[in-house]
């Protein structure tokens, strides 16, 4: 039995439409400001808080990025409703973890509330034990995340399953494996830094 960490955004979902439709609905009333592109937004993906506003926005306020995250909450649930936004083998994966006996959970530096539509949009709420994100472990990076897990489940084997640096630099930090999913919205330097290269989500159940 192993605990399987995962990020989200790049690793069991692509929600760079929904999430760039969500941010414009939110700077409507911000003439001030140019609104990000679909480009923009996803290469933010993975940074924590307010950096991945820094980057998909530079030049915004910290006052403008308050108003945007409120709003974007409410369009963002708008956006994604009805909307199947997991990559393709996903849920077959889930599926096939939990039927072998590991523990599946996450680790991503979103937001509670991200976190929670996420899985309960897609209806995979189901398939995760004690999911976890930067916010609720007041945690301050990715790898934060990971002790909490650690501290929960205890001594057991542990792989972090994610698209970006990111992710491989948090697994270093708690000393565990790392998977890079190659489908997510990483580079290939970044893949050369993981244990595992996965092209396809069923091909973690080689190493796993």
């Amino acid at each position: 039995m192993a605990v399987i960490l995962f990020d989200i955004d790049g690793t069991l979902i692509d929600s760079t439409t929904q999430m760039t439709e969500a941010i414009h609905l939110a700077m409507d009333d911000m003439p001030h400001l140019v609104k990000p592109s679909q480009e923009s937004v996803q290469s933010s993906y993975g940074l924590a808080g307010s950096a991945f506003w820094r980057q998909a926005i530079p030049d915004a306020s910290e006052e403008d990025i308050r108003s945007i995250r409120k709003k974007r909450h409410h369009h963002l649930e708008q956006t994604i409703a009805g909307q199947e936004i997991l990559f393709d083998g996903i849920r077959d994966l889930l599926e096939e973890l939990t039927k072998r006996g590991h523990i599946v959970s996450t680790a991503s530096n979103c937001g509670v509330h991200y976190l929670n539509l996420v899985l309960d949009s897609q209806s995979i709420r189901s398939y995760f034990t004690s999911p976890k994100c930067l916010e609720s472990v007041n945690g301050k990076q990715k790898a934060d995340i990971l002790a909490a897990q650690r501290e929960e489940f205890g001594d057991v084997a542990y792989v972090m399953v994610g698209d970006r640096s990111s992710d491989v630099e948090a697994a270093r930090i708690e000393n565990m494996p790392v998977a890079i999913c190659r489908f997510g919205f990483g580079t290939e330097e970044e893949w050369k830094t993981a244990d595992y290269q996965l092209d396809t989500p069923a091909d973690l159940l080689k190493y796993v």
